[in-house]
């Protein structure tokens, strides 16, 4: 596990600690997070991209709905993604998060399916910069 991501958990869900030297790697590393819950992200390969959109009030409501999207396209279109090219703008009603995903297709012989997520949580997210190192903290109901 790299040293910017932890698992943690919470009760009966499971949760990760990303920390990361600007915001927008910060959400790309929370996206990595999230994938690392789901399969050995090791095994995909970047054979297709996808582009995402998202926009938010806050940066704790942007980081829910970007890793709810995610999951979304995981579920619903059967990727997997491992690597993001994330920016993150400030807009007149608050962010917009535009990234790159580069990953695949599930395929079955080389992906585990650990788990699945149900939802991407508000519960204890805070997102926060301290001496130019940001972290947030995301819990997921499994």
């Amino acid at each position: 596990m790299p040293d910017w991501l932890r698992e943690i958990d919470h009760t009966a869900d499971v949760g990760i600690v990303v920390t990361a030297p600007d915001r927008d790697t910060l959400y790309a590393r929370a996206a990595v997070g999230t994938f690392r819950l789901l399969t050995d992200v090791e095994a995909v390969r970047e054979t297709a991209q996808e582009t995402v959109t998202v926009e938010a009030g806050d940066a704790e409501a942007l980081m829910v709905r970007w890793l709810s999207e995610l999951n979304f396209l995981h579920t619903t279109r059967h990727v997997l993604f491992r690597r993001f090219d994330v920016a993150v703008s400030d807009t007149q009603d608050g962010l917009r998060l535009e990234a790159t995903c580069h990953g695949e297709d599930i395929d079955r012989d080389r992906h585990p399916i650990y788990t699945e997520i149900k939802a991407v949580t508000f519960h204890d997210m805070q997102i926060r910069e301290t001496d130019g190192t940001w972290e947030v903290q995301v819990i997921y109901d499994l």
